[in-house]
């Protein structure tokens, strides 16, 4: 089953919103209950700011009468790669991912991820939700689409070795925020290679990587890049990683339109963009903080040097999008489309 009973007795850790007394009678009702599964920890952003409160609000707007229980860390399945396939299965009733970890289902909501749609997160989210119904819609169907939402554009984290040019980063082996972006460090003359974040602080302090691409937060908790790292620069156009939550499809269709209608107040658009604005403000306070040189020393480039990397970035870019044009998709349509 999707939507499973709530137990009187959970762990800890574990968010539940459950039984509530029905009229002056006092009998007890079992509530539905929906599994929410993630990867995080509970100290990250989005278990704190985004989940609990969704969990908080649809007890209190359905009376207790449909809740959210939430599984962080992996309680329903090891491993960020497989939230999709959970999802789908129902294993989770809803479930966060990252959209880079199945790029073969979503190659044109990918191409958001692309350097030069937007300067903060928030921007990259409304873009997309801009284009999502004539462009990217027809690869969620399968599921019922919650959120949809990015992260600040990504800054350069080094070990050792600060990147004021071009010439810096040539030979570094640096972790890139998507496999589809090694091409792309690759123009400029960097060895790329793809690890899950999960892997990147002991990747850098053990010197098996000399640079990380990843959103700015990515130097506070819970990853703690400042510490393995010494230097960030800013002023190249980054990539974005993207983010989901979605519901299973059977879970959503077993609810009455009142509780459909409780979900989807909490969810869409509106919700993707507070959560991606909200995330936002943990990569300024990182970035301040680095400007302060707290435990990592920033390196902003002067606009000349950051023109270096956004020209060999964007002719990559286009090669990548001319490729995939020929394969039957519109992406050079949809990026212009993103980038309007």
């Amino acid at each position: 089953m999707t939507i499973c009973n709530l137990k009187r007795f959970l762990p800890s850790t574990i968010l539940s919103i459950g039984l509530i007394f029905a009229g002056s009678s006092g009998s007890l009702i079992q509530a539905k209950e929906l599994k929410l599964a993630h990867f995080m920890p509970p100290v990250h952003h989005l278990h704190k700011a985004m989940f609990v409160p969704m969990a908080k609000s649809l007890a209190a707007a359905t009376n207790g009468k449909l809740t959210i229980k939430i599984y962080s860390s992996g309680a329903l399945g090891k491993g960020p790669v497989q939230q999709y396939k959970r999802v789908v299965q129902g294993v989770a009733d809803m479930a966060f991912g990252v959209l880079v970890y199945t790029p073969k289902i979503f190659p044109k909501t990918m191409i958001a991820s692309k350097p030069g749609i937007g300067k903060t997160g928030a921007e990259v989210t409304r873009k997309m939700w801009k284009i999502y119904d004539k462009h990217l819609s027809s690869e969620f169907k399968k599921t019922k689409l919650l959120a949809l939402f990015a992260n600040w554009p990504s800054v350069i984290i080094t070990r050792k070795k600060a990147v004021r040019s071009v010439a810096d980063i040539k030979g570094m082996k640096l972790r890139t925020s998507s496999p589809f972006d090694i091409r792309h460090v690759n123009a400029w003359g960097a060895v790329g290679v793809y690890i899950p974040v999960t892997k990147t602080y002991n990747a850098m302090q053990n010197g098996v990587i000399d640079a990380i691409q990843i959103a700015p937060v990515a130097m506070q908790r819970p990853w703690n890049l400042n510490e393995p790292g010494d230097f960030v620069t800013t002023g190249i156009k980054g990539t974005a990683s993207l983010f989901y939550v979605m519901m299973n499809k059977k879970s959503w269709n077993g609810l009455s339109s009142a509780e459909q209608a409780a979900i989807s107040k909490l969810t869409g658009k509106g919700a993707s963009i507070k959560a991606s604005e909200g995330w936002g403000k943990g990569d300024l306070r990182a970035l301040k903080a680095a400007k302060e040189g707290k435990k990592i020393k920033m390196i902003e480039l002067s606009a000349a040097e950051a023109k270096k990397f956004n020209d060999i970035t964007a002719a990559s870019v286009k090669k990548e999008l001319a490729e995939l044009d020929k394969k039957g998709m519109n992406a050079t349509e949809i990026f212009n489309a993103l980038k309007n």
